[in-house]
């Protein structure tokens, strides 16, 4: 007779991503609704933890649109300027008639100020992330052990050879001393 039908325990993730998962909002990604009006008319508001890169953006580009008076610019003020600047992007230096002085273009960093440049660590934003930051930092080694048939291969091995290694499965040398060693601290001979 067939075994009964068993209830099947469903996958899942890890609890941190149990406790933070949000099943509306993976099934409104997928396009899964469970009501099939469930799309509010004008749109759903689109909720942020924290500022985006492009409000930041904005707001960088607002505190830098203050008028600058490029006549009384030094040579350190200029490069205090291009290094504020993007590679694509230019200040024009005109004299009182209007002519070109100078064009001051941003600078491309060399790529030995990107690596001699310190590594800032950035902050977990949210809890969801400093919980897998955690469970990835937690490392366990799994020490490999010696299977029944791999110790009947070994102990003919080392009958016939000693510690001079036979090499019939292509092992290289370092792999069959490392096999042998653990056969040794298994069983605690030498």
């Amino acid at each position: 007779m067939a075994t009964p039908r068993q209830r099947r325990t469903q996958k899942s993730g890890k609890r941190n991503t149990r406790r933070t998962a949000d099943k509306k909002e993976s099934y409104r990604r997928l396009g899964l609704l469970t009501n099939l009006n469930g799309k509010a008319t004008g749109g759903v508001e689109k909720n942020y933890a924290d500022k985006t890169d492009q409000a930041m953006d904005t707001e960088q580009d607002e505190a830098n649109d203050e008028p600058v008076d490029l006549k009384e610019l030094t040579e350190a003020d200029i490069e205090q300027l291009k290094k504020t600047l993007r590679p694509d992007e230019g200040l024009i230096q005109r004299d009182d008639d209007g002519n070109i002085i100078q064009i001051i273009t941003g600078e491309r960093p060399s790529h030995d100020d990107i690596l001699d440049a310190p590594i800032v660590a950035e902050e977990a934003k949210t809890d969801f992330v400093r919980g897998l930051e955690e469970q990835a930092s937690v490392v366990r080694h799994v020490e490999r052990h010696v299977s029944s048939s791999e110790v009947q291969w070994l102990e003919k091995l080392m009958e016939k050879h000693g510690d001079d290694e036979l090499n019939t499965n292509q092992l290289t040398t370092s792999q069959l001393k490392k096999r042998i060693k653990n056969y040794h601290k298994t069983f605690g001979t030498n």
